[in-house]
């Protein structure tokens, strides 16, 4: 059978597969095109379009039309349509069920094991929702892989390997943005520190030119206000992305606004496009820099390829802005495609391996599958991908500099300890790091694990996000205060926390897997039955 990459993004998604020359190609979507909108338009109780259609709707019923749910996964977010509620996870599970569908009738062949991208600044809430949204749509995921390190393996297919290489890539889609840097060695990739913002891309853009288009119709006709109306700002957000595209190519437009029976000529260049949007550009920057030290202090001193990926760097101002405040020469790669390409090829890796090694047999059988030769399919058994820790994850302790500790220990300053670093080799084993009790007696210790949130890692609360508990029960009597208890972290190389804690003067431990907050087993089914239950067209 075989497996296909998904890029599932924010605005725009696609398919590939492995072809029978064994190359990745992209799989068009049910009107030939290699992209698909990211937006599902709830055409009635039991009948969704998602696409192109689906996005042209959102003028008519944008009431009835999802779109950037990429940037809500991991989040308790609640949509309602006809009546009926979904999250972020059932939506993208639509959108998967219609690239999924189109991908079977492309090919002729069952589409069921696939392998999802997510932006490499994803986090374990993130990532998980991803692999459910999957789930719900019944596929089996193989696993979910960041976004730059597709991006590298498409780029490794069509330059191929050999001496130690250095890239950077930069990737700025529809909703997010990652800087990335990855180390190949020949066959070999490995992430060497990732950096990103969560809610950062083309989208944000948009609303930029948007803004500016809406001030200048209200500045034209001082007695309209057409912000209350759905139908013309859902026109206004269409015609500024356009505006964006077009000014990528060309120095000027113009286009009417019309509203209340009013026209507005607005006038944009693209100076001034890069104008209004200069500081989403300079975001972009900060994170590369960033990015850039991180790297330094592991022994990367510079770059072999500067590879841009996603949509929007076709922008000419994002190599321009690289070169002129970082001296680094960009190049696109692939912007739209790579990604996909890269997951069907990382699709094909998970495919072949096999608990022990890949058997003659298997090898021979998969070489007549795909086209491939015998030898080629044992490198790509052997090909190693190895990542790191997007973000840092610790634990919720009570600050023991805190005077108020001592006394009332309840009501004490609480801070976030974090025993896995940001940018830590996948898979990571903290050994034990020491806790303390906070008061006698306590015959219950709940061990809170907290993710980095904010852009770099700090202690404050408020700077990480719970993402999950488990509780050390039955702990023997008459502990004093500050009895010491050992917690131990471990991330598998796919992204599973789990957690070890124990009281070593009893003995009492307890290990959990980390629970992400959201569906258990029964909602997923429930969730599955929601879903399938949509007549699904493009």
């Amino acid at each position: 059978m075989t497996a296909f990459g998904i890029d599932l993004g924010t605005t725009q998604s696609c398919v590939a597969m492995i072809d029978e020359a064994g190359r990745p190609v992209i799989v068009k979507s049910a009107i030939g095109e290699d992209t698909t909108p990211s937006v599902v338009y709830f055409e009635s109780p039991r009948n969704v379009v998602v696409g192109r259609a689906a996005k042209n709707s959102a003028l008519l019923d944008p009431d009835l039309v999802a779109q950037l749910v990429k940037r809500d996964m991991g989040k308790d977010v609640v949509l309602s349509f006809h009546g009926q509620r979904h999250s972020p996870e059932t939506v993208s599970a639509l959108i998967l069920r219609e690239l999924t569908r189109a991908a079977r009738e492309q090919t002729g062949q069952d589409v069921r094991d696939v392998v999802i991208t997510v932006p490499a600044y994803f986090g374990v809430a993130e990532r998980e929702a991803t692999r459910r949204a999957g789930q719900i749509a019944e596929l089996n995921v193989l696993d979910v892989v960041a976004e730059p390190v597709a991006a590298a393996l498409s780029y490794q297919a069509v330059s191929g390997g050999g001496s130690v290489r250095h890239l950077l890539v930069y990737d700025l889609g529809g909703g997010t943005f990652d800087t990335t840097v990855i180390r190949l060695e020949g066959d070999d990739i490995s992430v060497i520190c990732t950096d990103g913002v969560h809610r950062l891309g083309g989208a944000d853009w948009d609303q930029a030119i948007a803004d500016y288009m809406l001030s200048q119709f209200m500045a034209q006709h001082p007695g309209l206000d057409p912000r209350g109306d759905a139908w013309f700002m859902q026109d206004l957000l269409i015609s500024a992305e356009q505006l964006k595209k077009e000014l990528s190519v060309t120095q000027a437009r113009r286009h009417n606004l019309r509203f209340g029976g009013a026209v507005a000529r607005i006038e944009l260049d693209r100076a001034r496009i890069e104008e209004l949007t200069a500081d989403l550009l300079e975001q972009t920057i900060t994170v590369t820099q960033r990015a850039i030290a991180t790297a330094r202090r592991s022994g990367v001193a510079g770059f072999d390829d500067v590879l841009l990926v996603g949509g929007m760097t076709r922008m000419p101002a994002v190599a321009r802005i690289l070169k002129e405040r970082l001296n680094l020469d960009a190049r696109q790669h692939d912007p739209d495609l790579a990604v996909a390409k890269g997951a069907a090829l990382f699709a094909l890796m998970q495919t072949v391996r096999r608990p022990g090694g890949l058997s003659a047999a298997a090898a021979e059988d998969l070489a007549a599958r795909t086209g491939m030769t015998v030898p080629e399919v044992e490198t790509m058994a052997a090909r190693r991908v190895t990542t790191v820790i997007p973000r840092a994850f610790g634990v919720k302790t009570i600050d023991g500099a805190d005077p108020v500790a001592l006394t009332d220990p309840v009501n004490a300053r609480q801070l976030v300890v974090h025993l896995l670093q940001a940018n830590t080799p996948l898979p990571a084993d903290t050994g034990p790091y020491t806790f303390h009790t906070a008061i006698e007696n306590q015959r219950m210790i709940g061990i809170e694990v907290w993710e980095q949130a904010g852009a770099v890692a700090s202690e404050s609360v408020e700077e990480n996000r719970r993402v999950g508990e488990g509780r050390l029960r039955d702990l023997p009597p008459r502990l004093p205060a500050r009895t010491p208890l050992e917690v131990t972290f471990f991330m598998s190389e796919t992204g599973v926390l789990s957690v070890h804690a124990v009281e070593p003067r009893s003995g009492r431990d307890v290990r959990f897997d980390l629970q992400i907050g959201g569906l258990d087993q029964a909602g997923l089914e429930k969730a599955r039955v929601s879903v399938a239950r949509y007549d699904v067209s493009g």
